[in-house]
C-alpha cells in the first residue's frame, strides 16, 4: 500500500527522536532518513524503521485518533437510526393518509400519484439531513 506524505513525517519524526536518545549514529539517521524520506510504500517505511522500538507517545495519538473515530461512528449510527425511525413513521403516515383518501372514495392515480411524490420528497429530506449529519 501507498505511503503518505503525513507517515513519512511520522517515520522521519520518529527516527530523529530515537537519535535523540541515543539509538542511531548520525550516519545511520541520515540513511534511514533518507530511505524514509524516499520511501513510496509502507513497507519501505517499515524497513527504515526497522530494529527500533515503537515509539510511545505516537501511540498515544493514535489511541486517541481512534477513540475520536469511534465516538464520531457511535454518533452517526445514532443520528442514522433516529432518521430511519422517523422516515419509518413518515411512510406509515403517508400510507395511512393514502388508504384513507381511497376508502373515502378518492380517485386511485391521483392519490397514489401524491402519495409517490410525497414519499419520494421525504425520502430525498431524509437523504440530505443523513449527508449534513456530522
Amino acid at each position: 500500500m501507498l505511503g503518505g506524505d503525513q507517515e513519512r513525517e511520522q517515520a522521519a519524526d520518529a527516527l530523529r527522536r530515537h537519535f535523540v536518545h541515543g539509538r542511531l549514529s548520525t550516519g545511520e539517521l541520515a540513511d534511514r532518513l533518507d530511505r524514509a524520506l524516499r520511501a513510496r510504500t509502507r513497507s519501505d517505511l517499515v524497513a527504515a524503521t526497522a530494529g527500533l522500538p515503537p515509539v510511545w507517545w505516537e501511540v498515544a495519538v493514535g489511541i486517541y485518533g481512534a477513540r475520536w473515530r469511534v465516538r464520531r461512528g457511535v454518533r452517526r449510527a445514532r443520528v442514522l437510526f433516529s432518521l430511519v425511525r422517523a422516515w419509518f413513521k413518515v411512510n406509515l403516515v403517508l400510507v395511512v393518509a393514502a388508504g384513507i383518501a381511497l376508502v373515502a372514495g378518492a380517485p386511485v392515480a391521483p392519490t397514489l400519484g401524491a402519495g409517490v411524490a410525497a414519499w419520494a420528497l421525504a425520502s430525498l429530506g431524509f437523504w440530505h439531513v443523513w449527508r449534513r449529519s456530522p
